[in-house]
């Protein structure tokens, strides 16, 4: 009987810790904004500022973390990540003042550039090709699944106790979630256990025992017209991605004024969303034209952008449909912008080049986060905010067209 192959396990892993480490720190701990603004008297800039200087860290790291990965084995950077993720987590419980608030955030920063998305893109890429966007699609549901879950949890034992214990049982649930998925599932490369990506050894040219690939160098990479369309791109969907997922609750609570209970069943249906559209546009990558396809999750991100602007016509109604039409297209843009780039840029310089499109999404991401709450308190409503992001949501779209599909180039037909 032939054995499964190991990359669905290892894919299993990065499910498991990714869920943990966006599910919670990215779209979880947000749901907490509105209490600390009660507890600590904060404003929208200064209850979201943290995570705007996370993010801004996380990208000045991003690239450090690519040329670590193309020179060391992934699993030892990624299990130095998750402890500080842990450990950040923990911290968290005991946040009374704007300086340890933004201090947690800074070893979020680190924790999740090491052992975040960059890291499990990276895996991702050496176990898988042929099905790499589907794969891709399931790793990133779970931010979805763990946005769609925790913050029913971290809800519920807020209504019930405090933020406080809400936090702590967030830190207990992560160490689980964590710790063991790392130490079982985790492996560096199919070659180390002796298998091939895909687990298929006939879909690859073999000499001595190095696969054979197509390589794109860094130097050829930037000198594409492709690498400034897709950093645009992915720059100006992670401005509108980040800023709406930390700012839409404040902007459901204290200006819709909508009840904890109904703007966190609104949450779970943005992530069931999001872990639908995920799925979605990495199975619809592996059968279509991937350029396509991200057109049609960035054109799926602006309805989304137009619903939240005019959401106030109808509270009652249109929030669960920005929760469904947003949640799908976030998802779905953030899916294709990880399958194009590794579909572009696959090769030994895979790394550097992640490193740089992180640098770059997660500085946009952090933009939006600050634009938007600066906007928000320096006016009555978030409208000129979300004008913005429908703006820049059809440049995205725009760019998306006058990028040059890749011409393929099956391993299959290089020369022996």
């Amino acid at each position: 009987m032939k054995n499964t192959f190991s990359g669905w396990f290892v894919l299993a892993g990065l499910f498991s810790i990714y869920a943990i480490s966006n599910g919670i720190i990215l779209n979880t701990l947000p749901f907490f904004y509105p209490q600390l603004m009660d507890s600590f008297q904060w404003n929208q800039s200064e209850v979201t500022r943290p995570a705007t200087l996370m993010f801004v860290t996380i990208a000045f790291l991003a690239p450090l973390v690519g040329i670590l990965l193309d020179k060391h084995r992934p699993k030892l950077i990624m299990g130095v990540g998750l402890f500080i993720i842990l450990a950040a987590l923990l911290a968290y419980r005991w946040v009374d003042s704007l300086a340890l608030f933004t201090l947690v955030y800074l070893l979020f920063a680190v924790g999740l550039t090491l052992g975040g998305i960059v890291t499990s893109m990276y895996l991702i890429t050496k176990w898988f090709s042929k099905y790499r966007g589907m794969a891709v699609g399931i790793f990133l549901m779970a931010s979805s699944v763990g946005g769609a879950i925790f913050p029913k949890i971290a809800g519920w034992f807020t209504l019930q106790y405090n933020w406080q214990t809400a936090a702590l049982v967030l830190v207990f649930i992560a160490s689980i979630f964590t710790i063991l998925p790392f130490l079982f599932l985790i492996k560096n490369s199919p070659q180390e256990v002796g298998e091939f990506p895909d687990g298929i050894e006939s879909n690859y040219q073999r000499q001595g025992n190095k696969t054979v690939i197509k390589d794109i160098s860094l130097q050829k990479a930037i000198n594409s017209p492709n690498f400034y369309l897709l950093l645009f791109v992915t720059a100006t969907l992670w401005f509108c991605i980040t800023g709406v997922i930390n700012h839409q609750t404040i902007f459901f609570e204290k200006d819709l004024q909508l009840p904890k209970s109904e703007v966190t069943s609104m949450g779970s249906i943005f992530f069931i969303s999001s872990f639908i559209g995920k799925f979605l546009f990495g199975a619809l990558s592996d059968r279509f034209n991937k350029k396509n396809i991200m057109l049609l999750a960035v054109l799926n991100l602006l309805i989304g952008s137009i619903i939240l602007r005019n959401i106030s016509i109808n509270p009652s109604v249109l929030t669960f449909v920005h929760a469904l039409v947003y949640g799908i297209g976030f998802s779905g843009a953030f899916t294709m912008i990880q399958v194009l780039i590794a579909d572009l840029y696959g090769g030994n310089a895979y790394g550097k080049i992640l490193g740089i499109f992180t640098m770059i999404d997660t500085l946009a991401g952090s933009l939006g986060i600050f634009l938007l709450g600066n906007m928000r308190t320096n006016s009555t409503s978030y409208d000129n905010g979300f004008n913005l992001l429908i703006g820049l949501c059809a440049v995205a779209a725009v760019c998306v067209l006058l990028i040059k599909s890749k011409n393929k180039l099956s391993v299959n037909n290089l020369p022996n």
